[in-house]
This record gives structure tokens, C-alpha cells and sequence, in this order.
């Protein structure tokens, strides 16, 4: 009785435990056979290539053999040469030449620093990879998480100058795109990041809304700074070299036109708003408009609202452009539950395969 049981307990095992058997078996009789032949394989193919073996050439490929045995070189330094240290960068990007897309230069003023600097902050400051506000005054105290640089002159062409030489010198390997703007304006963030990624950076470009200047003929543009603009990197290289001079010759008011004028007598490059079939679009706020009620096409699809003459004003604008956002998702994956309910029509189980949240 017991010697049935136990045979129907392994009787499911019994074909793996002859074939395990088998195996092991076939395994020793060709160990076996190798054993018994007792000549090596590799000194026959020689053998049959060249001839009859003999004791010299199996003396020659012993050596051989000895030949490829790895040998340890003990490290010598010269003691007469100087050591040179071999530097290794902290990160890989850094070692292997890659930059990031974009900084952001924010201009700022004393007035404006604490309200208007502050709600450009809270906006658009966790879209960019780094942000910074320059300013005039000096030893300005910079509010909580914001970076503020104090060049110490507030004169217009001095402060985008010292800017410019800022931006150059600590991150000029750092960025392929220097974006400009004035603290009231509002920035379209994602649009912005979006736009610097469709550009190509080995061109120099100077990329904004461009405004004619007073007597000058139609090829003569500066970029607004209300707007912001964009400078390439080769171009702020470029540009670079030039800016005392441009500091000492040019007298203008305004910072973005100060600069427009020192590109064009320096480097003969004008603004455009148009650049490899991307258009950089803004939009002029009118005084006492309510985000909330404006729908016009220009505006939806603008990347920087300019004037913005209070924090709650910027505030208004990121609500309303955020709701448009969203909307816009919410559209996106609308369509992309279509094109999944139209696919499901070829599949086996058709729309009843249909699986996941609410089932699409």
C-alpha cells in the first residue's frame, strides 16, 4: 500500500528524473572519450597545416603560450619631469562639453525689486533652469529663493552692459540661450522653453518684437525689452569684445535700445521677430484690461504680456494662462481616447477589450 502511494506521488517527477539521468550518463561517456584520445586538437591543426609535428615547434608554441600570459608593470615617475594632476570635472555634462537651453536675466529696480521681481518669481522661476535679477541698486537684500545681482550704477546702458559682461563671463559655456525681459512682464514659460528648443544655436540671432528706431531706415530694429528677447550664445560672444566701446559711443535712455544700436554699429545684426518658421509672438496689454475677458487669438497664443503694472495683475495673467493650459490637455488626451476607441475596431475583442480608467 505504501509502495503504490509513494509511486503516484512521483509519478508526475519520473520523466524529469530520466531525463536528468540520461543526461548526467551521455555527460561521462563523452568525458570519457575525450580523455581516451589524449592528443590535443589545436597541436593536430597545426600539425596537418605545416607538416609532421616535431619536439621544436611544440617547444616554439609552448613559448607562445607563455607569450600571452598577462604581466603586471610596476608604475615609474620620472622623478626629473614636473607631476601633472589629471582633473576630472564634478559632473559628465561638464566633461563632455553639453550646455543647458536657457537662462533667464530678469531687469529689475529698487521700487520694483520686493512686488513686481517677487511675482515674476513665483510665476515662471520653476520652468527655467536658472534665473537671476539684475539690479542698480546697490547692495540690494535679494527676497527668499531669488538670486539678485547688484551692478551698483542704475543708468540704463551701464546696467544692460554690466549684465551682458555678467552673463558672459560666469555663464557664457554654460547656456545656449540668454533670454532678457523686464520685471513687468509676464513670460509664457513653457512656450518660451519650447521655442528655444525648435532653434538652431550655432546662428546669431536676436530674437524678439521688433521696433523701428526713431529716423533710422526699415532695417534698423531693436528688439523691446517689455517683451524680452532672446540672444544666442555666439552672438553674446561675439558681442562681447564690444560693449565698452558701445558704452562709451551710444547715448540712449533705454537699455533695449541701447543695445540694438550697439549690435547693429557693431556686429550688423538687427532684430527679427521671425526665425526658422518660428514667430515670436506678444502681446500689448491695454491699461485696466481683465486677463479674465480678453480671448483674442494674440493673446492666447502670445509668449510674453507686456505692460504689467502690479503683482496681482501677474498673478491674474499665470491663472489665466494656466487655465488655458490645462484646457488644452484636457483636449489632447480627449483626441487620443478617439484614436484609441477607433483602433480598438481592429482588434480581436473590439471596443469590449477596452480597459483602464472608465474604459476610455
Amino acid at each position: 500500500m505504501r509502495l503504490s502511494s509513494l509511486l503516484a506521488l512521483l509519478r508526475p517527477a519520473l520523466p524529469l528524473i530520466l531525463g536528468l539521468s540520461l543526461g548526467c550518463s551521455l555527460s561521462l561517456l563523452r568525458v570519457s572519450w575525450i580523455q581516451g584520445e589524449g592528443e590535443d586538437p589545436c597541436v593536430e591543426a597545426v600539425g596537418d597545416r605545416g607538416g609532421p609535428q616535431n619536439p621544436d615547434s611544440r617547444a616554439r608554441l609552448d613559448q607562445n603560450d607563455e607569450d600571452f600570459k598577462p604581466r603586471i608593470v610596476p608604475y615609474y615617475r620620472d622623478p626629473n619631469k614636473p607631476y601633472k594632476k589629471v582633473l576630472r570635472t564634478r559632473y559628465i555634462q561638464t566633461e563632455l562639453g553639453s550646455r543647458e537651453r536657457l537662462l533667464v536675466a530678469v531687469l529689475t529696480s529698487r521700487a520694483t525689486l520686493s512686488t513686481l521681481a517677487v511675482a515674476v518669481n513665483r510665476t515662471v522661476a520653476h520652468h527655467f533652469p536658472r534665473l537671476l535679477y539684475f539690479t542698480g541698486q546697490r547692495g540690494a537684500r535679494a527676497p527668499a529663493g531669488m538670486q539678485v545681482v547688484s551692478h551698483g550704477d542704475e543708468r540704463p546702458a551701464w546696467l544692460m552692459s554690466e549684465t551682458l559682461r555678467h552673463l558672459h563671463t560666469h555663464f557664457g559655456a554654460d547656456y545656449d540661450w540668454f533670454f532678457i525681459m523686464q520685471d513687468d512682464t509676464y513670460v509664457q514659460a513653457p512656450r518660451l522653453a519650447a521655442l528655444a528648443g525648435h532653434l538652431s544655436i550655432n546662428q546669431d540671432l536676436y530674437l524678439g518684437r521688433a521696433e523701428e528706431f526713431i529716423g533710422a531706415g526699415e532695417q534698423a530694429r531693436y528688439c523691446h525689452g517689455g517683451f524680452g528677447y532672446l540672444l544666442s550664445r555666439s552672438l553674446l560672444l561675439r558681442l562681447r569684445p564690444h560693449l565698452d566701446g558701445c558704452r562709451g559711443d551710444i547715448l540712449s535712455a533705454r537699455p533695449d535700445e541701447w543695445l540694438g544700436r550697439c549690435l547693429i554699429d557693431s556686429l550688423g545684426v538687427g532684430c527679427v521677430s521671425q526665425h526658422q518658421g518660428q514667430q515670436y509672438r506678444s502681446f500689448e496689454l491695454a491699461k485696466n484690461r481683465d486677463p479674465e475677458k480678453e480671448g483674442s487669438s494674440a493673446f492666447l497664443s502670445a509668449f510674453a504680456v507686456h505692460p504689467v503694472s502690479e503683482g496681482t495683475l501677474m498673478y491674474r495673467l499665470h491663472k489665466r494662462f494656466s487655465a488655458l493650459e490645462l484646457e488644452r490637455a484636457y483636449s489632447e488626451i480627449e483626441q487620443l481616447q478617439a484614436q484609441i476607441r477607433n483602433l480598438t475596431v481592429l482588434t480581436p475583442e473590439g471596443e469590449a477589450g477596452l480597459t483602464g480608467p472608465g474604459s476610455l
